[in-house]
């Protein structure tokens, strides 16, 4: 007997398709902060600012290389062992993102105590458990060969992510090598999801097109936010602003991908 149930997954991706859900994404993001102590509504920058320099994910240097080396590694095995690779890359993906959400976007501030960033926990949060879902139960195939040309486009955009070649206390280019395994890209979300979502849109259509949909727009929300702040708003961090073009470039291409239907798409 046929029946027109969807299944869940098809049933959220029904959700993600709607013109009011991406609307809601951007609700979330302008949420307002938890702080132990009041601020002025006026200082929201500066407090964000302030958490985003300090995180508590910030607080163990010791472990920023082992952050760096699983990730590259799971990289490299799913391209060219993506079906014994795809789950375990798709299961770091999803915990690393929770981890992002939980301590990149929190910090025990001087002047405010501990102050979290709710809109960001929430973003990267359902990212994060959408990526966990994945690994569960794949809904996208990493096996497709040959690659996508686009890889030849995203690859350098994805590794300039990864690499972070910045010193963040004087916010100065830093060509240094070393950071490329030393430094502490691997626990930023703007960095990090130029990577994850760099592969779906190599791996394009044969990918999950609601996680695509969701990393795309918002990895291009919060691309926009920093691209104003250190382009605008602070033209002394040009080089930050310049770190998250990856972000920016991938997050739209992945967003214009998942707004068409798939047999419009070149393979």
């Amino acid at each position: 007997m046929k029946t027109n149930e969807l299944s869940p997954n098809n049933r959220i991706e029904t959700i993600t398709s709607r013109w009011w859900f991406l609307p809601i994404l951007v609700l979330i993001s302008f949420l307002p902060l938890f702080s132990q102590q009041p601020y002025d509504p006026r200082q929201t920058s500066e407090v964000i600012s302030t958490v985003l320099a300090t995180p508590l994910i910030y607080s163990l240097p010791a472990l920023f290389p082992l952050f760096k080396i699983i990730p590259f590694g799971l990289t490299l095995w799913v391209l060219f062992q993506p079906i014994q690779a795809q789950r375990w890359f798709a299961l770091y993906a999803g915990l690393n993102l929770l981890g992002i959400a939980l301590f990149q976007n929190s910090a025990i501030t001087r002047q405010y105590g501990l102050v979290i960033i709710t809109g960001n926990v929430l973003l990267f949060g359902i990212l994060g458990a959408v990526w966990l879902a994945e690994a569960i139960k794949p809904h996208s195939d990493f096996s497709t060969r040959p690659l996508s040309r686009r890889l030849y486009f995203l690859l350098p955009l994805m590794l300039l992510a990864f690499w972070m070649p910045i010193q963040t206390e004087t916010m100065r280019l830093d060509p240094n090598p070393m950071l490329f395994f030393t430094n502490e890209a691997g626990l930023t979300g703007c960095m990090m999801l130029p990577v994850y979502t760099g592969l779906l849109v190599i791996f394009y259509p044969q990918v999950n097109r609601m996680l695509l949909r969701l990393s795309g727009f918002t990895g291009l929300l919060i691309a926009l936010f920093n691209v104003l702040t250190h382009f605008v708003l602070v033209p002394a961090n040009f080089w930050m602003g310049v770190l998250h073009l990856p972000l920016l470039i991938i997050s739209l291409i992945a967003f214009i991908l998942s707004l068409r239907k798939p047999s419009r798409l070149p393979g």
